[in-house]
């Protein structure tokens, strides 16, 4: 039985079209800091993906040793392969219908990756998946914030991988390329860190402090947000003046409102969709009416409430915010009760 292939796939060509891709995404960069440029800013953001994946299907491809193996690893298989005379008493496995040749996607990547000890950090990259995926839904000229984010999150994962899995030098690989994500990391950390030190007298509630870091400007997409210094001055809280407390936003100098987009961040964390059957995984707040509180922690993550009853004291039922008006009693035991007297 004989399943192998002719059509053979150069790595040496795919690891160039890598670079290129890349180096292309670094130059769509710069220019799209330039006034009236910013429409390069989703050709940066394609190139730069499209690259870091290259350069993981190159990886792939030089684990084996032969071309014929390379293409086939880098191409998904046939959906079907059924066997065909070959009329010398054997047969050959060919795919049946129509079948259009295809390379592999990431979680065909990740699929290989793991088959063949390829270490990379999938949590980063599922990172920049979304940001990608975000971004193509974008008009451009609302994508430069975002970007800015997205080059300065891609510095360590190409970092790791160059160094780690190529056993080369990023600053030879990349150029001039690297010098210049390099010192834009170096500014963005720079500046996010801070942006991030002006929330430290906002009054963020303190169960909402880790969403922070996840909060984008509504303009721009971008994560350089500060704490409004007029709000700061006039001594508002997060926490006490929600609907009045602002940020600023560095990368565009948007002017907005803070507490959308941290509620929008727990939103996220916490989303369930009933149609596909989900259960509720947040619900009202009966101490400080936000939408806040987080059944399976039992928990308001705006003001800290907590139950005072967690267990009917009688069944041993576990309460909820609803029971808390019983005495520890759950409502059927509450109603067992009542319905004595």
């Amino acid at each position: 039985m004989s399943n192998t292939t002719s059509l053979t796939l150069d790595a040496d060509k795919l690891y160039d079209n890598a670079i290129a891709s890349i180096q292309l995404g670094i130059e769509d960069f710069q220019l799209s800091q330039q006034p009236d440029n910013s429409l390069r800013t989703l050709s940066s953001i394609r190139n730069l993906y499209a690259g870091l994946l290259l350069l993981f299907k190159y990886k792939i491809a030089k684990s084996v040793d032969t071309p014929e193996h390379a293409y086939v690893l880098i191409h998904n298989p046939p959906s079907k392969m059924l066997p065909h005379p070959d009329g010398k008493g054997g047969v050959e496995w060919k795919p049946e219908g129509k079948f259009k040749k295809s390379t592999i996607d990431v979680c065909g990547i990740k699929e290989r990756f793991h088959k063949f000890n390829i270490k990379v950090d999938w949590s980063a990259i599922e990172k920049l998946q979304d940001c990608r995926n975000h971004l193509e839904h974008l008009h451009p000229q609302n994508t430069f914030g975002e970007l800015a984010g997205f080059v300065a999150d891609l510095f360590p994962v190409l970092e790791s991988f160059i160094t780690n899995e190529l056993d080369k030098i990023p600053q030879d690989v990349l150029g001039s390329s690297w010098r210049t994500m390099l010192e834009h990391k170096t500014f963005y950390n720079s500046k996010l860190y801070e942006c991030r030190s002006t929330w430290e007298y906002a009054g963020i509630p303190e169960g909402m402090m880790e969403f922070l870091p996840e909060c984008c400007c509504d303009k721009c997409g971008s994560k350089l947000i500060k704490a409004s210094q007029d709000s700061l001055e006039e001594g508002l809280t997060v926490e006490d003046f929600e609907s009045d407390f602002k940020y600023l936003c560095v990368a565009c100098g948007n002017i907005n409102l803070f507490t959308p987009l941290l509620m929008q961040v727990f939103e996220d964390e916490f989303f369930y969709w009933p149609p596909d059957g989900d259960e509720p995984t947040i619900e009202q707040c009966s101490c400080c009416q936000h939408d806040t509180f987080v059944i399976a922690e039992q928990e308001c993550r705006w003001c800290g409430y907590t139950l005072d009853y967690t267990e009917c004291s009688i069944c041993g039922t576990e309460l909820v915010q609803d029971d808390q008006d019983n005495g520890g009693l759950c409502s059927y035991c509450n109603y067992l009760c009542n319905k004595d007297d």
